[in-house]
This record gives structure tokens, C-alpha cells and sequence, in this order.
């Protein structure tokens, strides 16, 4: 006769679930520090930008959390900024005339030269400090995991 005492295996099952249900929590958690991070990088003129940044929330669930960050409605600027631009000539899109202050004197004219704007990489820049944080917590479930089992 063979008796199997499965006890330890499903102490061991039901410890390894809570350690994944805890790591799904600190993802949704780190989705919500970037959005604040990226929020808290991105150039403020107006803070139009800035605040277009959402969480888009596509499964969140014991089988994994999968999200994403954009700027919705905003992806033209935020590409702008992050890679800069070449210098380019602008035209008015909707009046006759360019109207714009420099150096406090309101200046109008029909097109002008813009010299283009150097890249900022911040939306890189989060990018990779958030993989880096993913990556701390999946090393943290994993040895974790292992003590359970080991």
C-alpha cells in the first residue's frame, strides 16, 4: 500500500498563490508610482501633457497584470519632446498670421523658422527604471517561490 500525505503539497501550493496574489497587488501598485513619475517628468508649459497620462488596465488578475501608461491624446507632443525635432518651418493653421511674444513683445508673421528642439528621453528614462523595478519584484517572487519548495 502506498500512502501519500499531500498536506505539505498543498500548504506549499496555497503559500505560493498568496506570494503571486501579493506580487499582482505590488504591480498595480507600481503602475500607479510610474504614472506619478511620468506625470512628475514630463514638461509643464501648460501641464496639458503632463496630465493626459492613464493607466490602461488590460487584465488584472491572479494570471498576470498586464497595463500600460500613455498620454492619450497626446502621443504627437509627447514624441515631440521625447526625440526632439529637426528645425522646421511653421505656418498658422488657422488665422492669416503667426501671433507670439518675445522678450515680452507681441510679434506677428506668416511663417517662421523654428531651430527644433533637443530630445529629453524621459518617457526612456521611465521606461527602463520601471523595468528595472519589475524585474527587483520578479526576483523577489522567484526566491521567495524557491524557499517555499526547497
Amino acid at each position: 500500500m502506498i500512502q501519500v500525505d499531500a498536506s505539505k503539497l498543498s500548504e506549499n501550493i496555497r503559500r505560493t498563490w498568496r506570494l503571486i496574489d501579493n506580487t499582482v497587488v505590488q504591480a498595480v501598485a507600481l503602475a500607479d508610482y510610474f504614472l506619478t513619475v511620468i506625470k512628475a517628468r514630463t514638461p509643464k508649459r501648460t501641464g496639458a501633457t503632463a496630465q493626459s497620462w492613464t493607466i490602461h488596465f488590460h487584465r488584472k488578475d491572479r494570471d498576470g497584470v498586464i497595463w500600460e501608461i500613455s498620454p492619450d491624446g497626446k502621443e504627437n507632443e509627447v514624441t515631440f519632446l521625447e526625440f526632439g525635432t529637426k528645425p522646421h518651418v511653421i505656418v498658422p493653421s488657422h488665422r492669416e498670421v503667426l501671433r507670439f511674444e518675445v522678450d515680452g513683445e507681441v510679434v506677428y508673421a506668416k511663417k517662421v523658422m523654428h531651430p527644433g528642439t533637443k530630445p529629453l528621453g524621459f518617457v526612456r528614462l521611465t521606461q527602463d527604471d520601471l523595468d528595472k523595478s519589475a524585474k527587483e519584484i520578479a526576483d523577489r517572487l522567484i526566491s521567495s517561490i524557491r524557499a517555499i519548495w526547497l
